[in-house]
């Protein structure tokens, strides 16, 4: 099953911001499935579409701090430097990086808003998949794994990945889960939130160099960095070995079992952004084929499938105008039952 939200999705471009995210990707997905006469005429039994309302405080404060959703739920110039900071809008010296304020069409507030809507969205599949009986969800949205508990970063004002998590722990849905991130950024974010967690385990599989691991290991106050808090597995890869992708992460599930058990619950950070078609400067580092793409979401499925597991996958990092032919090629075969021989 696949759930969309209802409420279109603004590109950031709208807020004044100068960074390859679309809004659309999803929109871009849905269409290419909906133009294929087969899945056109099946779609009432595979897409949900519903209006999905911001995340409430009570779920948020599962994972983030108070002071920082003091700042972040306010309607005045509180949210507008916490959004300012998450999307790495202002430098040290107080200029504009890649922000255009005077030729925005709406405001930053509103942004959070659409962040919040989004979140929102990873839960609700996330309590689908588990309460079945359709055990594999895909949401258009979703992914925001740079998140913090005092602040957002990265692109990501809410870890929405945590959030839901916490909500199934809460209600009792759930008692453990798994987070596989194939994000082309490590899940630096997710790792800090849930370490020394045992009912949460954290794969990532990303860019061995770059961001957010270009930074320092240790910040000016002596602290160490959340950026390099270790996942319970990494899978870093350097440049240029894109070909050990596959069989690495075919590895890694089999270590995490190996190690942990078998979880209750697998969310999956599906992210388009290792994508050689995707245009996000920060992912050049990892250059994945279409038909790479394709075998690393297959090989997730089929091994969630193959050990009974409910599943969501959510979309994560998607940039500019080609990272909806991964989700296609991957969903397609999907809905039509391809991928479960």
């Amino acid at each position: 099953m696949i759930l969309c939200g209802t409420d279109s999705v603004d590109p950031v471009s709208s807020f004044g911001i100068d960074v390859p995210i679309t809004g659309s990707n999803a929109e871009r997905t849905l269409r290419a499935l909906l133009a294929q006469e087969d899945l056109a005429r099946s779609s009432g039994q595979w897409l949900r579409k519903e209006p999905l309302l911001p995340l409430s405080r009570e779920d948020l404060r599962l994972v983030h701090d108070e002071a920082y959703l003091d700042r972040l739920l306010a309607d005045d110039e509180r949210c507008d430097r916490e959004m300012e900071r998450t999307f790495e809008l202002i430098l040290p010296d107080g200029s504009f990086h890649r922000y255009d304020p005077v030729g925005a069409d709406r405001p930053l507030r509103d942004l959070r808003d659409q962040c919040l809507r989004a979140a929102r969205g990873t839960l609700q599949a996330a309590r689908y998949a588990v309460a079945g009986p359709e055990r594999f969800w895909f949401y258009c949205g979703g992914g925001m794994h740079h998140a913090l508990s005092s602040r957002g970063s990265g692109f990501c004002p809410v870890n929405d990945v945590v959030v839901a998590l916490r909500v199934l722990q809460a209600s009792g849905q759930i008692r453990s889960a798994w987070v596989l991130d194939v994000d082309a950024h490590k899940g630096d974010g997710t790792a800090a939130l849930t370490e020394g967690d045992e009912t949460i385990r954290t794969l990532s599989v990303h860019m061995a160099r770059g961001w957010p691991l270009d930074q320092p290991e240790v910040l000016a106050d002596g602290s160490k960095n959340p950026s390099w808090v270790p996942s319970d597995l990494d899978l870093p890869l350097e440049e240029g070995e894109e070909s050990f992708y596959v069989p690495r992460l075919a590895g890694a599930l089999e270590t995490m079992e190996e190690r942990f058990g078998l979880p209750d619950f697998v969310l999956v950070l599906a992210g388009a952004d290792p994508y050689d078609r995707d245009q996000l400067p920060s992912a050049e580092l990892l250059r994945l084929s279409a038909a790479q793409m394709l075998e690393r979401d297959t090989l997730l499925y089929r091994w969630c499938r193959r050990k009974g597991l409910p599943a969501l996958f959510v979309m994560a990092g998607n940039y500019g105008y080609h990272s909806w032919e991964v989700y296609t090629a991957f969903l397609e075969r999907q809905l039509r039952g391809d991928l479960d021989s």
